[in-house]
């Protein structure tokens, strides 16, 4: 099994931040996801475009990223940059899976350019859910997101840790209580379709009167407020 560990002073304070990501989701007793992003065939590649290039490359990845996530997610890079670890606050197993595709369609899409090459990225993706009641660790978290790929094929671009599979089976098996309207609104944020959320949202949110808008402005910063990360 692979084991995961941090010596980097930046990898550190990353971890520092995402301890605190862990303990608020902890403490508000909200969810809290992990997907390990592992770069295929790169030895195959910086053969092909030499060490430099692939230092790019791998940096430019990192801050594309950075880019595309939420301001209170965390990145963190492991193995110089060989996988990557992106912790999702107040996600469930069902926001961690749309985002793992997301990402998956991103990157077979994403052509880099470096110099005189063009580059695509063959990604693998695992998902681990917090369990609040085992405790556990940011280190033990990253290795089950990890080991998820190395207990699944080769073909499976997205593999689930046993955790997160009991999680999904259980909400899948849940009974339905949501109102459809509440359904369609987590469904347009998991699949992170953010002008059809705005669209949804807009015209209620213009027929609210002051107080209202007031009292959910409270809510939204709330929210922030117990599972930002900062930086």
């Amino acid at each position: 099994m692979t084991a995961v560990t941090t010596s980097s002073s930046a990898n550190s304070h990353s971890q520092q931040m995402i301890q605190q990501a862990m303990s608020l989701s902890r403490r508000h007793n909200q969810p809290l996801s992990i997907l390990a992003i592992r770069f295929q065939e790169l030895e195959s590649i910086q053969a092909d475009i030499g060490v430099e290039r692939i230092e790019r490359l791998l940096a430019r990845v990192r801050h594309l990223l950075h880019a595309r996530k939420r301001c209170e997610d965390g990145l963190m890079s492991w193995q110089s940059g060989q996988a990557l670890f992106l912790v999702l606050p107040a996600t469930a197993v069902d926001g961690a899976m749309a985002m793992a595709t997301r990402l998956q369609q991103w990157f077979i899409s994403q052509e880099f350019e470096l110099d005189e090459f063009r580059v695509f990225l063959t990604t693998r993706i695992g998902v681990h859910c917090a369990n609040h009641q085992e405790k556990e660790s940011v280190m033990q978290l990253f290795n089950q997101a990890l080991n998820s790929l190395e207990d699944a094929t080769d073909t499976d671009r997205i593999a689930l840790s046993q955790p997160a599979q009991q999680q999904l089976a259980a909400l899948k098996s849940a009974p339905e209580t949501a109102d459809p309207l509440s359904r369609e609104l987590r469904k347009l944020a998991n699949d992170g379709n953010e002008e059809s959320l705005l669209e949804v949202l807009s015209p209620a949110l213009c027929m609210l009167d002051e107080r209202l808008r007031l009292k959910l402005v409270n809510r939204l910063l709330e929210a922030s407020t117990q599972t930002v990360v900062n930086g």
